[in-house]
């Protein structure tokens, strides 16, 4: 017996004037992999569709050079910063602010691989039997009200903060991806621009996405919420529908194998491989008409065995404004909690409105305000806030850019050359060393490698270098070092002493749930000695603590979103690093 592996996606104009959306299919020849891609563009007039096609582009690039994904985690991570260098790398000033979000979801169906890699507010959404179980974390100042506890999940879409995205493809800052696993216990997933997602609420979602059988009725469904907007978005969405799991397959048959291998391109920036496009465009009133055509592939495959079950990924979100890091390590985001602006919300009753179905009528508006957030007025295009306001990272350290092309005789070599060209170009101390820390595999010609800027073996909080190789040359160099660092690096102040300390200037007890880490960390124009400490408040409130090693001053305090608890760790804990910490400088 037979199961239908299904596959349909569709894009719509929305209110504007082009559709800056792509998105693709992409198939192996193999047939046991799938590579969803979804990207949303932002700079500007024919900027934002440039980029967004580029990065789709890209990755079919990339997935046609690879025969296969041996390292999914590597693969996603290293496709973000490839499409990074391809909209950067365009030779037009005219796109010089050309940026793009992304969501793209790789399966590996013989094996129960499910791993997605998003940068922005691209989602991917996992469902079962129309229940939400999980989704991407945006990286929007939006999404981080709603981790904050500020804001519901629900009521993103229509904050003023959800144009600001931290996080991009291409742009002055290299991107901060995401990289997401998912169990196989799921039906169906969604991959979708913010225009789709926008449009309903959590639970709305989820019976709204049940319902989709065709690409025409995704299309329709589309339509249906978008026509009664004014200022709606492009809507961009692929949703791939798995067997049931008590008849689960081993094998993906494209239709390539099936009905003949059609690849096509048409456009408005969509590409599709190994589908049957489904011939049909959508326009959206008062607009330009949208010519971007609409794709479902049904795919056919057999019987497997289901592997064990993936565990949930631990992932970091981090920013200087609320937050350091935001570790999902269950299958389901925090329970929206409502709000009357920001103070003290209280915890929503988990009932849920009944979900809006596709057939819903869009004049039906009494009802569908139940189910769909409420339409942002007027919400402004994207604006890229640079990772520096939300990686946690120092904001004082610039980004340098060099495209230097040297060549190299190996990986080996490239990392003497970037410190080499580093050093050379003065953005290094006699005392300073670059550390590798992402010693990326080779996707095809190109490779990833990520360093650490280290002064006197300690950490520079923030100082981090990304060079890309590729064709035997280093083709590019992204660099935040610092070359004048000149301090004591032995603190006057253990541990142990400073949260002590720190503890009686906030008036509570702190439980220390990591050991403490010393740094380098430049404050302004100068440079302090740190003790990094993740905590707990007697409130549950957990936080990052920069402590002055020389007073215990809380130079800086960072709010974090954690799920799952944490060992609490003792001061003999912290003692005892202290006193390896002093015998290995001995």
């Amino acid at each position: 017996m037979q199961n239908q592996y299904r596959v349909f996606s569709a894009s719509h104009i929305g209110q504007r004037n082009e559709n800056q959306d792509a998105f693709a299919v992409l198939t192996h020849s193999k047939c046991d992999e799938l590579l969803c891609v979804v990207a949303d563009g932002m700079g500007g007039h024919e900027g934002g569709a440039f980029a967004a096609k580029k990065v789709v582009e890209t990755c079919k690039v990339k997935w046609e050079e690879s025969e296969s994904v041996i390292d999914p985690d590597t693969f996603l991570n290293e496709l973000a910063f490839c499409a990074h260098e391809a909209v950067i790398d365009s030779g037009n000033a005219k796109f010089d602010q050309a940026q793009s979000l992304v969501s793209v979801l790789y399966i590996h169906l013989e094996k129960s691989i499910y791993v997605s890699m998003h940068v922005g507010d691209c989602r991917t959404i996992q469902f079962a039997n129309k229940n939400f179980i999980k989704r991407t974390i945006d990286q929007s100042l939006a999404q981080l009200h709603a981790l904050k506890g500020d804001i519901s999940d629900d009521e993103i879409a229509s904050h003023p903060d959800q144009n600001k995205i931290y996080s991009s493809i291409g742009g002055s800052e290299p991107p901060s991806p995401i990289i997401e696993h998912y169990s196989p216990d799921g039906d169906t997933f969604l991959i979708c621009s913010d225009g789709f997602w926008e449009l309903f609420n959590q639970h709305a979602l989820g019976v709204a996405i049940e319902k989709i059988e065709s690409a025409e009725a995704l299309e329709e469904l589309i339509e249906q919420q978008v026509s009664g907007k004014t200022h709606h978005d492009n809507t961009t969405a692929i949703i791939v529908k798995l067997p049931p799991s008590e008849d689960s397959s081993s094998m993906f048959v494209p239709p390539s194998l099936a009905a003949g291998h059609q690849e096509s391109e048409v456009e408005g920036s969509l590409r599709t491989e190994g589908a049957l496009p489904a011939e049909s465009s959508l326009s959206a009133e008062g607009s330009t008409s949208s010519n971007d055509k609409n794709t479902s592939t049904k795919l056919t495959t057999y019987h497997y065995k289901v592997l064990l079950g993936l565990g949930s990924i631990i992932f970091v979100i981090a920013l200087t404004y609320y937050f350091l890091s935001s570790t999902d390590s269950t299958h389901d985001l925090p329970e929206p909690l409502p709000t009357s602006g920001k103070t003290s919300p209280s915890k929503q009753s988990s009932e849920q409105p009944s979900g809006q179905a596709p057939d819903q009528k869009p004049e039906q508006t009494s009802e569908q305000n139940k189910t769909t957030p409420s339409e942002p007025q007027g919400k402004s295009s994207k604006e890229a806030i640079g990772t520096q306001a939300s990686t946690g990272e120092s904001g004082n350290i610039e980004t340098r850019r060099q495209t230097p092309n040297i060549p190299i005789l190996n990986i080996d070599d490239a990392i003497e050359k970037t410190e080499d060209v580093i050093r050379q170009e003065g953005g290094l101390g006699e005392n300073d060393t670059l550390k590798v820390t992402t010693r990326g595999n080779a996707i095809g010609n190109s490779q990833v490698i990520k360093f650490q800027q280290f002064y006197k073996d300690l950490p520079v909080y923030g100082a981090q270098t990304i060079t890309l190789v590729r064709d035997g040359k280093i083709a590019n160099i992204d660099s935040k070092t610092l070359n004048d660092i000149d301090i004591d690096i032995s603190p006057a102040l253990s541990a142990k002493e400073a949260v002590i300390l720190a503890e009686n200037e906030i008036g509570t007890r702190l439980n220390v749930l990591e050991a403490p880490q010393l740094i380098i960390f430049k404050k302004e124009d100068s440079y302090l000695l740190i003790w990094r400490a993740e905590v707990e408040k007697a409130s549950g409130e957990r936080v990052m603590l920069f402590l002055d090693s020389t007073n215990a001053l809380i130079v800086e305090e960072i709010s974090l979103h954690i799920s799952g608890g944490q060992e609490e760790i003792s001061f003999e804990d912290i003692a005892s690093e202290d006193e390896a910490s002093e015998n290995e400088k001995d």
